[in-house]
């Protein structure tokens, strides 16, 4: 189930870009052309966290506290990495 969610985040996250390539195209001096290309971007880069999120969470109920601990390390990683780009 999670698995063909995410897989249709996949085609969403295409689809707006789509949308807004083609905006983009027939509206070139549209400031709001570009919204749903960066929507579609914004999705695709969340879809990995996302994924971890889920893990973290499947892993804390399931009791198995060493994946979660790694999973919430991931997610400690990637914070600071959006962090330290974010300040640069």
């Amino acid at each position: 189930m999670i698995d063909r969610l995410f897989e249709w985040n996949g085609y969403l996250s295409t689809a707006l870009m789509a949308v807004g390539l083609g905006a983009i195209w027939a509206l070139p001096d549209s400031p709001w052309a570009t919204l749903p290309v960066y929507a579609g971007l914004l999705r695709l880069m969340l879809t990995p966290v996302s994924r971890v999120v889920v893990a973290s969470i499947r892993y804390v109920r399931a009791g198995e506290r060493t994946s979660a601990a790694l999973t919430v390390s991931i997610l400690i990683v990637i914070a600071l990495s959006a962090w330290a780009a974010a300040a640069h």
